[in-house]
């Protein structure tokens, strides 16, 4: 499975120290540069409390940058308002033609879907609330930790999440389980 991450998801995985859900779901994760700045060069000069376990995550080979080609993107219909990080995402996810997008920002999701749609890509999107479920259904979180780490987003203001989202997903994963 060939799985291409935004910042947003391995921040929040990171912050969770979850940041290894990711590997044993999915192995390796690729990133655009961008996204390792954001995450690790950027997290380095702010002193960022998950920098460490995403540097790590790296240097294990776990994350692995690759190379975007940008040549894609006129192609395509990637408004302005993408972060840079998002932009590079979802062009890595066609040019590798992953089999799944992680990225959280509602409005970037949407964007990409309807890119994917559009062109035919397998991909399927999902955020870091779609890894916690994802690993409690294949048995990698129990119940009980992953309600852990969604009430844990609750109280994190690093963790930018929809507390009514985070509430829903919640109920569902309590009825599933």
């Amino acid at each position: 499975m060939i799985v291409v991450s935004d910042a947003g998801p391995l921040m929040a995985l990171a912050k969770l120290n979850a940041l290894d859900l990711l590997a044993n779901l999915y192995g390796k994760v690729y990133t655009s540069q961008s996204v390792y700045d954001e995450t690790v060069t950027e997290g380095l000069a702010i002193g960022a409390d998950d920098v460490a376990e995403l540097q790590l995550a790296y240097q294990r080979a776990l994350l692995e940058v690759a190379s975007v080609d940008t040549q894609q993107a006129p192609a395509l219909n990637l408004p302005k308002l993408l972060h840079p990080g998002e932009l590079d995402s979802i062009l890595l996810a066609l040019q590798l033609q992953a089999d799944l997008l992680l990225i959280d920002d509602w409005d970037a999701r949407q964007i990409a879907e309807a890119n994917f749609h559009r062109l035919n890509a397998k991909a399927d999107v999902k955020g870091t609330l779609g890894i916690i479920v994802t690993a409690c259904q294949n048995r990698i979180l129990g119940l009980q930790r992953a309600i852990e780490l969604l009430e844990a987003i609750k109280f994190r203001r690093d963790i930018w999440i929809s507390a009514e989202l985070r509430d829903q997903v919640m109920g569902t994963v309590r009825t599933m389980f």
